[in-house]
C-alpha cells in the first residue's frame, strides 16, 4: 500500500506548467478575437461563451469534482482498480445530464437570443449546445486523471492541443468563419483529448466499466457528497464564475459585456497560473491524507499551501493594479481603455478569491460541505442583490464591485473554521510576504507619475517581480517543506 502522496510542491510545479500552456493559448485567443471583432462581436462571444459555460456547469452537477476526490481516495487506500468502475459511474452520469442540457440548451436558444436582443445569438447557441457532450465526457476522465495526481501526462496533453486550439481559431477568424468557427474549434479539440484521456484511463485503471455498480457503501457516500457539491456548483457558479456577465447582457448590452469579461479573463487566467496551480492540488493531496487518516499530514499540507499561495497571490494584486492601464493598453488597445478600472478591482479581489477557493477544497477534502452550502446560500443571494442594484447602473464597473463585495465575504466565512489549523509559522511567512508585496507595489505605482509607455511600465513590473522573489529568498520565506 502507498504511504505518501506525491509532493504537494511538485504537483504544483507541473500542474502550474499544464496551467500556463492553457492560459497562453487562452490569452492568445482573447487577443486575437478582441482585436479583430472589436467590443461588440468580442462581447457577444463572451455572451455566447457564459451561457454555454453555464450550462455545462448545471450539465456536469459536480461529477468531475466528485471524480477527482474519490478518485484521490481509492488511490491512498490502494484500491485504483476500482477506478474503472468510478470512470464508468461518472461516465454515465456526465454524458447523460449533458445530454438533457444540451437539449434544453438548443431548446431555450431562441428565447434567450430574444432575451438578449441578438438575434445572431440563436445559432451560437446551437453550436455550444453540441459541444457539451465532448466537454462532459473529458471532465470526467480529466478529473480522474487529476485525482490519480498525473499531472506530467495532463501537461503532455495540453501542450498538443493547445496549440491546436489557437491555430484552429485563428484559421476560423481569418477565414470569415468569424464566432461560429472559434466555437466548432472547441468542440473538435475537445474531441481529441476524450479521445487520449480514454487511453491514459484504460492505462492507469482499466477501460471504463459502465456496466459494473460501485460497491454499496462506497456509492451511498459518492452519492451524497456530489448532491451536496451539485448545489455548491451553482453557488460557485454564481459567487466565483462570470454571471455577472447575463445582467450585463441584459441591462448593458455587449459592449459592457466586453468591458467585463476581458478584465475578468485576465485576472482568472493570472490567478490560474500561480495560485491555480497549487490550488489544483490542493484537493486530491488533503483527501489522500484524510483518508489515509493522518491529521498531521492533513494540517502539514494545508498550512504549507496557505503560505504557497499567499506568497503567488499577493503580488498579483499588489503587482497587478498599478500595471493595469499599460497592460491593457499593450494587448487590447486604447479602445478597451474603459476596462482599467474594472480590472483593478477584481484584482482586489482575486486575493479573496484563491483564500476562498482554498478553504473550500480542504472542506471538500474532509467531506465537510455541509457548511460550504449554508454559507453559500447567505452569498449567492448576496450576489444577486448586488448584481440587480449595481450593474443597471453602472455596468462592468457595478459588475466588477459586486463580484469583489461577494467573493471576499464568502472567502471569509468558509475560511474561518480552517484558520487554526494553518500553523503559526505559517501565518507569520504570509504576514511577512504580504508586506513586502505591498511595499513593492507602492513604489511599482510611484513610477506611473512619471508617464512612461506601456512598455516600459510592464518591464518595471518585471523588475518588481524579480526583487519580490530575491526579498523572499533573503527572508528564508522560499525555504521548500518535504510536502
Amino acid at each position: 500500500m502507498r504511504t505518501t502522496s506525491p509532493p504537494l510542491l511538485n504537483g504544483s510545479l507541473l500542474n502550474s506548467a499544464d496551467t500556463a500552456t492553457s492560459v497562453g493559448a487562452a490569452v492568445v485567443v482573447s487577443i486575437l478575437l478582441a482585436r479583430t471583432l472589436g467590443p461588440d462581436r468580442f462581447g457577444l462571444y463572451a455572451l455566447v461563451t457564459t451561457v454555454v459555460a453555464f450550462a455545462f456547469l448545471f450539465a456536469r452537477l459536480g461529477v468531475g469534482d466528485t471524480m477527482r476526490r474519490y478518485m484521490a481516495e481509492l488511490d491512498g487506500r490502494d484500491q485504483r482498480r476500482l477506478g474503472a468502475v468510478l470512470a464508468g459511474w461518472g461516465l454515465k452520469v456526465g454524458i447523460t445530464a449533458a445530454l438533457v442540457a444540451a437539449i434544453v440548451l438548443a431548446i431555450a436558444a431562441g428565447p434567450l437570443a430574444g432575451f438578449f436582443r441578438r438575434s445572431e445569438l440563436g445559432v451560437y447557441l446551437l453550436i455550444g449546445a453540441a459541444g457539451l457532450l465532448p466537454t462532459a465526457a473529458a471532465s470526467v476522465l480529466r478529473n480522474l486523471q487529476r485525482g490519480l495526481q498525473h499531472w506530467r501526462a495532463l501537461l503532455w496533453l495540453n501542450l498538443a492541443t493547445s496549440p491546436l486550439w489557437v491555430a484552429a481559431c485563428a484559421v476560423a477568424v481569418w477565414s470569415g468563419a468569424g464566432i461560429a468557427g472559434v466555437l466548432v474549434a472547441g468542440i473538435a479539440i475537445e474531441i481529441i483529448g476524450v479521445a487520449v484521456l480514454t487511453l491514459l484511463t484504460g492505462r492507469d485503471t482499466g477501460w471504463p466499466r459502465l456496466r459494473t455498480r460501485l460497491p454499496p457503501d462506497l456509492r451511498s457516500r459518492l452519492l451524497r457528497y456530489n448532491l451536496g457539491l451539485a448545489v455548491l456548483v451553482v453557488m460557485n457558479m454564481i459567487v466565483w464564475q462570470r454571471s455577472e456577465l447575463v445582467f450585463l447582457g441584459r441591462f448593458s448590452g455587449p459592449e459592457q459585456v466586453a468591458f467585463y469579461a476581458v478584465p475578468f479573463s485576465l485576472t482568472q487566467r493570472m490567478t490560474d497560473v500561480l495560485p491555480g496551480a497549487v490550488l489544483g492540488v490542493l484537493l486530491p493531496s488533503l483527501t489522500y491524507a484524510y483518508s489515509a487518516a493522518d491529521p498531521a499530514r492533513f494540517g502539514e499540507i494545508l498550512s504549507n499551501a496557505a503560505r504557497y499561495l499567499a506568497m503567488l497571490a499577493l503580488p498579483i494584486c499588489a503587482f497587478g493594479i498599478p500595471l493595469a492601464g499599460a497592460g491593457v493598453a499593450l494587448l487590447y488597445g486604447p479602445v478597451y481603455g474603459p476596462t482599467v478600472p474594472v480590472l483593478q478591482i477584481l484584482l482586489a479581489a482575486s486575493v479573496f478569491g484563491v483564500a476562498g477557493q482554498a478553504a473550500s477544497a480542504a472542506l471538500l477534502g474532509m467531506e465537510a460541505q455541509a457548511w460550504l452550502l449554508k454559507t453559500g446560500v447567505a452569498a449567492v443571494a448576496l450576489s444577486l442583490a448586488l448584481d440587480l442594484l449595481l450593474i443597471p447602473r453602472w455596468g462592468a464597473i457595478g459588475a466588477a464591485i459586486a463580484n469583489g463585495v461577494t467573493q471576499a465575504s464568502w472567502a471569509v466565512a468558509v475560511g474561518a473554521p480552517l484558520w487554526r489549523r494553518v500553523s503559526n509559522t505559517a501565518r507569520a511567512a504570509m504576514a511577512r510576504s504580504g508586506l513586502v508585496a505591498i511595499a513593492l507595489g507602492l513604489l511599482l505605482a510611484l513610477t506611473l507619475r512619471f508617464g512612461l509607455p506601456a512598455l516600459a511600465v510592464l518591464l518595471l513590473g518585471l523588475l518588481a517581480a524579480g526583487l519580490y522573489v530575491g526579498a523572499l529568498a533573503r527572508l528564508r520565506l522560499l525555504k521548500v517543506p518535504a510536502s
